[in-house]
């Protein structure tokens, strides 16, 4: 695993599909979402992608923490811009589900991670809450937006930057 601070210098429009939860939620299949979303995106929406297009799955909402308040979670596609993501969803079959949400330029401290998912996606969130769970933690999170970045749009191995929004 390797973290690195990077300046993001524009915002990243993104469509896709949402729910919302929280990462107690998660830890029990019963009431888990995220399986389901990206299950639907890959079903629903990948394959509509041009091949090696980056996929990302986009952090929004939080209610509070990472350790008690709900989030929303986008899986979603990059587009140009917002004026686009309108126009597009004029024209996607089923627009009702597919919302826009926009990535916000800033500061974010990246976790990268190589290799077969969902694994490689948990290990390096595991490794952002480790280090934004120790007491030297030389960083603060926003809770603003945080993403994963899936390079090449590989669902199944690949490299997943996930970044996390600091101060």
């Amino acid at each position: 695993m390797t973290s690195q601070i990077k300046e993001l210098p524009e915002a990243i429009a993104c469509r896709g599909i949402s729910v919302r939860t929280t990462n107690n939620a998660e830890i029990s299949h019963d009431t888990a979402k995220l399986g389901r979303l990206w299950q639907k995106f890959y079903q629903n929406h990948a394959g509509e992608l041009p091949e090696g297009e980056d996929i990302y799955g986009v952090y929004h909402n939080y209610e509070s923490d990472d350790l008690a308040g709900a989030f929303d979670v986008v899986a979603s596609w990059k587009v140009a811009s917002e004026q686009d993501a309108q126009s597009e969803s004029d024209s996607v079959a089923n627009a009702s589900n597919v919302v826009t949400v926009d990535i916000p330029a800033g500061k974010y401290l990246v976790f990268s991670e190589e290799g077969y998912m969902p694994n490689t996606v948990m290990n390096a969130w595991e490794s952002a809450w480790e280090y934004f769970n120790t007491p030297d933690c030389e960083h603060t999170r926003t809770f603003n937006v945080d993403f994963e970045h899936y390079i090449g749009g590989n669902l199944e191995y690949g490299q997943v930057d996930v970044y996390i929004g600091i101060e």
